[in-house]
């Protein structure tokens, strides 16, 4: 048959930490708004209404990068605890099993 499941759940919530963090960082950098900024620079220009829609097309794919790395980042740390809870309760129920001793001969 195959070889051993092993799973390493601390280097799991590790990830699932990193992608988090990674996810926080992109939030907090706002690269949409330098374009808000240059759109305001000039208002009366339509270069304001193509900065305005290039930020609002910006917010809206870092918006849904953010989302998807701290899904990710939540989806791994689920993973390790799913895990063990899963070896927990097997453990218990192979320990639960009462083994017959070997039949004299």
């Amino acid at each position: 048959m195959g070889g051993r499941l092993r799973v390493n759940t601390d280097e799991l919530r590790t990830v699932g930490g990193a992608f988090a963090a990674a996810a926080d960082r992109l939030a907090a950098s706002q690269p949409d708004a330098p374009l808000g900024d240059a759109a305001a620079a000039v208002p009366a220009l339509q270069t304001a209404s193509a900065c305005q829609n290039a930020r609002d097309t910006v917010a809206t794919q870092v918006s849904a990068l953010v989302s998807g790395a701290r899904g990710y980042g939540a989806k791994l740390h689920d993973a390790a605890a799913q895990y063990e809870q899963t070896d927990t309760r097997s453990g218990e129920q192979i320990r639960g099993v009462d083994i017959p001793p070997p039949a004299s001969r």
